[in-house]
């Protein structure tokens, strides 16, 4: 089982850094659009599309990166506030619905991106670019973020039922209010 969770954390670095690349291809062909554009005046076809595109991968390939290191947008000001017993089982709810409603969402996700690369459905725009290729990211990114939270859901079974309960800051609840 440890060697799955290896290779979903391996997974999870590469797409990060493709997304780090899709950012540093957005920044060159945004740049190139500019100087094309405005001081050539000779805009290109192909750069605003492939930098739309481009958006995407920036953020659903960088997704699952945020959601196994915990930089997910989390509201806890009542979770760190409440009993332990509390707040451990709030944690859990959460973190349930958030398996949930990503694996459900990936599900239709995947059934959507089946249906568009068997159609052969293009975006539209001038570059005729297969709207599966970002349909695709997203899936994964569901799917990821749901393995992720699952993974979140597990640790705090195996977590010492008397271990005082951390806030996002990593301080023990109740001890930044002093």
């Amino acid at each position: 089982m440890r060697w799955l969770l290896r290779i979903h954390d391996g997974l999870t670095q590469l797409t990060f850094w493709v997304s780090a690349a899709s950012v540093a291809y957005l920044t060159l062909v945004t740049a190139w659009e500019v100087v094309g554009r405005y001081f050539l005046r000779m805009p290109s076809d192909w750069a605003p599309d492939t930098a739309a595109v481009s958006f995407a991968f920036v953020t659903f390939l960088a997704a699952p990166m945020l959601t196994w290191k915990g930089g997910h947008a989390a509201m806890t000001a009542v979770v760190d506030h409440v009993p332990q017993g509390v707040s451990l089982w709030m944690r859990r709810l959460t973190l349930l619905l958030a398996v949930l409603v990503c694996g459900l969402c990936a599900w239709f996700g995947a059934q959507e991106t089946f249906r568009l690369y068997t159609r052969g459905v293009t975006m539209i725009t001038v570059t005729p670019i297969q709207k599966w290729w970002v349909m695709i990211t997203v899936v994964y990114a569901l799917a990821s973020m749901a393995l992720y939270f699952l993974r979140h859901l597990g640790a705090t079974f195996m977590q010492s039922p008397s271990a005082p309960a951390e806030s996002r800051d990593g301080k023990p609840v109740g001890e930044e209010l002093s």
